[in-house]
């Protein structure tokens, strides 16, 4: 055993370098076992960087999008999911454009295609109207009544075909183009306003890195973990095999004082 004294107390740590050394020497298993330990306390401390490196990207992610949010801090709402309700608005829009576009078309897939052409202008209606609500007013404006017209343009529509295909008169004919009127309006007002509560790209963008960065962040604890679990497990095989040789060269006072210096020599904190 080393020759490093103990003190009254016994709490002084020795320099067991030598007795691993014999130790290792006295069987080559103990020496693999204890190179096994010093590999993966090597995965340990890599980890621990990879950690810490995560973490201060994670931090940058995080910062980045807090400041690109900070430009429209009224838009916060989840791009993906505010286009979905967007896109459902228009769908919803869909039967209303059918009735509207069977008093132009003279066949199913006519009428199809200008169903279609009808919804792609209400759809491009409330994207342009998001796009220019915070650039140009003037053009907003514009294409806010254009936008008006053509729904009424859809009422007027439905009214011509009702009022042809119907039983009940023009007013029956009159209250099912206003109540579709209304409730195309509608669903186009709550697409705008969607659009206007959803993240701007750019945010959108950053927030998606501030997720993956948070998500590195926990896969590189777990690593962390592993490696940490891993390299005890062998920490405590090493020292239950080394205890014994210990023993014949020690009091029993002093082992938990020379397991403690062992244990930091496998974790790499002394030398």
């Amino acid at each position: 055993m080393s020759a490093t004294p103990f003190n009254e107390s016994g709490d002084r740590v020795p320099d067991v370098a030598g007795d691993i050394r014999d130790f290792n020497e006295s069987n080559q298993t103990h020496e693999e076992l204890w190179s096994r330990t010093r590999q993966w306390n090597d995965l340990v401390r890599h980890s621990r960087d990879d950690e810490e490196a995560a973490r201060q990207e994670a931090t940058a992610a995080r910062d980045s999008h807090l400041a690109v949010q900070a430009e429209h801090p009224r838009r916060r709402a989840s791009l993906l999911r505010q286009l979905i309700i967007a896109a459902l608005s228009v769908a919803l829009d869909g039967v209303a454009c059918w009735f509207a576009a069977q008093a132009l078309g003279n066949g199913q897939t006519e009428t199809l295609l200008w169903s279609g052409l009808f919804l792609a202008v209400l759809a491009g209606g409330e994207v342009a109207l998001d796009h220019y609500g915070d650039r140009n007013r003037k053009t907003w404006r514009v294409l806010a009544a254009g936008l008006a017209v053509f729904v009424l343009g859809l009422g007027v529509l439905r009214f011509q075909y009702l009022a042809t295909v119907g039983t009940d008169g023009a007013i029956a004919a009159l209250v099912g183009a206003l109540l579709f009127t209304a409730a195309t309006s509608v669903f186009v007002l709550a697409g705008y306003r969607a659009l206007r509560a959803a993240e701007t790209i750019p945010a959108w963008k950053s927030r998606c890195r501030a997720r993956r960065a948070a998500r590195a962040v926990e896969a590189a604890v777990a690593a962390v973990a592993n490696c940490v679990r891993e390299r005890d497990r062998l920490i405590d095989a090493y020292v239950s095999r080394i205890r014994t040789y210990l023993l014949r060269k020690c009091t029993s006072s002093q082992l938990p004082v020379l397991e403690a210096a062992i244990r930091a020599h496998l974790c790499g904190e002394s030398t």
